[in-house]
């Protein structure tokens, strides 16, 4: 009888096991979508015979474990950032993109063409009242152009800035959470659900931080992890974590902190570092590429309207207002006095009535080559600026692409391992029921035995 009690007993414990088991892959199935969840998995052992003709005692549960494969999720932690920094680039300078490459007469390169035009005209009838009026409402559209290009890229740099400050209040609140959730993980014993619970939240958290700025993580023993930035300077150590910090020095740059240092060197990725380079890189490159073309329009033409004469015999004055190459894009204007009286344009190289050289001249600009040494012309110069913008759009938009191919294989590394499979949670669910309908039947065999066997001995 001995023997039947101890199958019953194993029968009952196996019974016990089973059910964890279901429960686990209930917990599976539910969180198949749940964020950074990991899969469950029940350990089993077999309880030890306790004797030479002892079978032994059915099955027992050693614990509940969520696997992870901590190489593959350091190398996620590498990698994301990467292609966050890309999309940030990406998506900042698609707006400039599409300001540059805007038709309808109102690109810069269009207002060059009709303000030369305009002066094609003028030398065709240099007396005319209507042409000399027409020169200056070109010269008043292209200045325009300019400035509203210029505008729109201090726009953008006012925008990265915007994004800076956001992106760095997002990794703040990310920091404190992942500390928190560090302090958290002592009120669980290992192997609690509780603690898996948390761990599960605390990579997931990592992972969302990892794609706002390159970080470094080392897990300590006890389960927590530090997180600092590429150059040592940490975010999360234990239950503290560190503010970073963003603000503008005297030149306008954006200057990153982190308990007082300047970090803004060593952060290079993710979307701050995204951001970061669009503002202090590439749209300061555009706005020095711009102020270049605006300052050489406006020296150029100067140059030959203040040597001719207007129409009244007098010598010329300058046409556009002087301005340095810095600031040229967004100050630029027709002269004040100019613009008051048309009389005043110049189209004569020489104080004789009819004479249209200047006009010419000036027309004759469109195809000078007047920048870099004379070999890139007026038009040449902008068409330029917008292939620089578009190919770094583009460059940006394929190295996204690329690092998301990377990240993605990553992830199904990681699935392999601490993913929810749905074909693999209903096997286990088949297999379950199944083990559980022949320890109940079993559990039912040896049961009827004893009765029999007690009614046996009771009489």
């Amino acid at each position: 009888m001995g023997d039947l009690l101890s199958s019953l007993s194993g029968a009952a414990r196996s019974l016990d096991a089973i059910t964890i088991g279901l429960q686990v892959v209930g917990q599976n199935v539910a969180n198949a979508g749940t964020a950074g969840y990991s899969r469950r998995v029940v350990d089993y052992a077999a309880v030890a015979p306790t004797g030479r003709r002892d079978a032994g005692g059915g099955v027992e549960v050693l614990g509940i474990r969520a696997p992870r494969d901590l190489l593959v999720a350091r190398q996620l932690l590498e990698e994301s950032p990467l292609a966050e920094r890309e999309g940030a680039v990406a998506d900042a300078l698609g707006t400039v993109e599409v300001a540059l490459g805007v038709g309808g007469g109102q690109s810069i390169d269009e207002r060059l063409s009709a303000f030369f035009d305009s002066f094609g005209r003028l030398a065709d009838q240099p007396t005319s009242a209507v042409a000399r009026q027409e020169v200056l409402t070109e010269g008043a559209s292209l200045a325009d152009a300019f400035r509203r290009i210029a505008a729109r890229l201090d726009e953008a740099r006012a925008d990265a800035y915007s994004g800076v400050v956001s992106t760095v209040d997002e990794i703040n609140v990310l920091a404190s959470r992942i500390a928190e959730l560090n302090a958290g993980l002592g009120a669980h014993p290992p192997g609690s659900g509780g603690r898996m619970q948390m761990t599960d939240q605390l990579w997931h958290t990592a992972g969302e931080l990892a794609k706002l700025v390159d970080i470094r993580v080392v897990q300590r023993g006890d389960g927590a992890i530090d997180i600092t930035l590429s150059d040592g300077h940490a975010l999360v150590i234990g239950e503290n974590s560190y503010e970073l910090e963003a603000s503008l020095d005297g030149d306008g740059h954006v200057r990153l902190t982190n308990l007082g240092a300047d970090v803004t060197a060593a952060v290079t990725a993710g979307r701050l570092g995204g951001l970061m380079h669009v503002r202090e890189a590439l749209l300061p490159e555009f706005q020095q590429h711009l102020d270049t073309l605006a300052a050489a329009v406006v020296q150029e033409v100067n140059t030959l309207h203040s040597a001719g004469f207007d129409l009244t015999g007098n010598p010329g004055g300058v046409f556009f207002t002087p301005s340095g190459a810095p600031g040229a894009a967004a100050s630029m204007a027709v002269d004040p006095t100019l613009a008051a009286s048309p009389d005043l344009v110049a189209a004569a190289s020489q104080a004789v009535a009819g004479d249209n050289n200047t006009a010419r001249a000036i027309a004759a600009l469109r195809d000078a080559r007047v920048l870099e040494n004379g070999s890139t012309t007026l038009h040449d110069c902008w068409a330029n600026l917008v292939y620089r913008v578009g190919r770094e759009v583009d460059s940006a938009t394929d190295a996204k692409a690329d690092r998301l191919a990377t990240v993605r294989q990553l992830e199904t590394l990681r699935d392999q391992v601490s993913g929810v499979s749905m074909d693999e949670e209903a096997a286990n669910l088949q297999r379950l029921q199944r083990a559980y309908q022949a320890n109940a039947q079993f559990f039912t065999v040896i049961d009827r035995t004893l009765e029999v066997l007690m009614q046996m001995v009771a009489r």
